[in-house]
């Protein structure tokens, strides 16, 4: 018969290893992936930055890039900042020098373990979230 030490030791060991798989599972399921379909024919360049909600100015860029998009092609950034509520600002430009559009959104996770943003391109040169 197994002494009290090895069967809490063993118990501890198995806990470990438990808890070990569930933050292993939320670190892949913890992130926002951010992907921009171009729509039109030219080549598009979109700079884009997370911004923490609520932080202070100096501690709130979480994410910035710049992504180029070939016509009628995309572009997919996975895992760019973990899930959060971020302020998310983009420029977009027409061959990459010719600003056609700047804004900002407000992501707020969906809580489904499906995070992402996506943003369409349009024939205007103004960029859309789907």
């Amino acid at each position: 018969m197994p002494s009290r030490r090895a069967v809490i030791g063993t118990l501890g060991v198995a806990t470990t290893g438990l808890f070990g798989g569930c933050s292993w599972l939320q670190s892949r399921n913890g992130s926002v992936d951010v992907t921009v379909f171009n729509q039109t024919d030219a080549a598009y360049t979109v700079e884009i930055g997370f911004f923490d909600d609520g932080a202070s100015a100096t501690a709130a860029r979480a994410y910035r890039s710049s992504l180029d998009v070939e016509p009628d092609g995309e572009v997919t950034r996975e895992a760019v900042v973990a899930t959060g509520r971020y302020l998310v600002r983009y420029h977009a430009y027409e061959d990459h020098s010719r600003l056609t559009d700047e804004d900002h959104v407000h992501f707020i996770p969906s809580g489904d373990g499906t995070e992402r943003l996506t943003f369409d391109i349009r024939e205007t040169g103004e960029l859309t979230r789907r």
